[in-house]
């Protein structure tokens, strides 16, 4: 029940923000054929003027309380002069979305992790959001998974990276600095015995504790800080 002298239209307005955020995040990993199901379903669900084409192809601009097709948004692309094939990112409506969801997240200063097919640009996508950051203030620690990595080379890589600061506590070397961690190829680390990939349960507990075991000696759990 709306409550006495509120216009509905603003409650509308607050529905469709509310879609697009149920959108990208409980249906932000689903694939296209159950993407299209589900923006189907909210649509019918909610009863409300929506664009025509699916929900995942449109951005709700909160300034003024309207969608934008996604590909709107996409820029002109502009051939850069001395730089590397591998670096050239060609703007797409791909491309665009998910770099203005990934900043979102990073301003949030939250874990986001991208799936997709192999050649999707998620690489690229990522890497072009860091160049966004204050380099005084943040600094980057590339990962790259593979079937060899272990739990160990991965605690290893991070430990290379962090000083000790007080008793128990750790932090990037670079002082005043956040350091922002990104792993690449995450699916590839081999399967054990028991089903688990070892890097991804260490990465786990450190994204969920902020914590980490000294391996051998004491079994020390140490506070890992601005990371």
């Amino acid at each position: 029940m709306l409550p006495e002298n509120e216009p509905p239209c603003e409650y509308d307005q607050l529905e469709k923000f509310f879609l697009f955020c149920l959108i990208w995040s409980l249906g932000g990993c689903l694939v296209q054929e159950d993407r299209d199901k589900f923006s189907e379903f909210l649509r019918n669900l909610s009863g409300l003027m929506l664009p025509a084409t699916s929900l995942y192809d449109n951005f709700f601009n909160i300034e003024n309380l309207s969608y934008l097709k996604w590909e709107e948004k996409v820029t002109a692309y502009e051939p850069p002069a001395n730089k590397k094939f591998a670096s050239i990112m060609v703007p797409t409506v791909d491309t665009v979305r998910y770099s203005w969801l990934l900043s979102q997240i990073m301003n949030l200063k939250k874990p986001a992790m991208f799936c997709g097919d192999s050649g999707a640009a998620k690489t690229v996508t990522v890497q072009s959001c860091f160049k966004d950051l204050d380099a005084t203030k943040y600094m980057i620690l590339n990962i790259n998974f593979s079937s060899r990595t272990t739990s160990m080379d991965f605690q290893k890589i991070i430990e290379e990276n962090i000083d000790k600061r007080t008793f128990k506590t750790y932090g990037p070397k670079s002082s005043g600095k956040k350091m922002v961690i990104f792993i690449d190829d995450l699916n590839m680390p081999k399967i054990d015995t028991y089903g688990t990939q070892q890097p991804l349960a260490l990465g786990l507990f450190l994204i969920g504790r902020q914590q980490l075991y000294q391996r051998g000696g004491d079994l020390e759990l140490r506070e890992i800080a601005d990371t």
